[in-house]
């Protein structure tokens, strides 16, 4: 029997702060949360700012982009939750960030130019993630 997602949807204050964010994930996530991200090459400075911590697993052409970008697939695991907020912030320029308190960094090599969907891969093996709605509106909470 297949088992039935649990999703929840957590409106968003249009002014959330970073202390105000970091606590609604913390609510889920009380350990270690793990940043999964297609970080596009034009997010220089998020890449600079995070190059000591995020574990780059591979690199592709983006999809819907021109000129052509390159994203950088990747993740970080971001115990004290410093990471999340900036992600937040940035989630309207980038089309792949997850959330999660699962390590599935082994899976992120079966990711490939043709298949960039990551979403995908946490539906498929039932792995609890938050994503964020468009416009930063909202988070998309799923639990299996």
């Amino acid at each position: 029997m297949r088992s039935i997602p649990k999703k929840q949807e957590i409106l968003l204050d249009e002014e959330i702060d970073e202390q105000e964010f970091v606590s609604i994930i913390n609510s889920f996530y009380k350990q270690d949360c793990y940043i999964y991200a297609i970080i596009p090459e034009y997010e220089q400075d998020l890449l600079n700012e995070i190059s000591n911590d995020f574990i780059e697993v591979n690199k592709f052409p983006l999809p819907r982009v021109f000129p052509r970008e390159i994203g950088y697939l990747g993740y970080i695991k971001d115990s004290q939750k410093r990471f999340i907020y900036e992600f937040y912030l940035r989630s309207t320029t980038m089309d792949y960030l997850i959330f999660s308190e699962t390590d599935v960094s082994e899976q992120l090599s079966k990711i490939t130019k043709k298949n960039l969907d990551i979403y995908k891969m946490f539906e498929l093996n039932k792995v609890a993630h938050i994503t964020i709605g468009p416009d930063g509106q909202w988070l998309n909470i799923v639990e299996y």
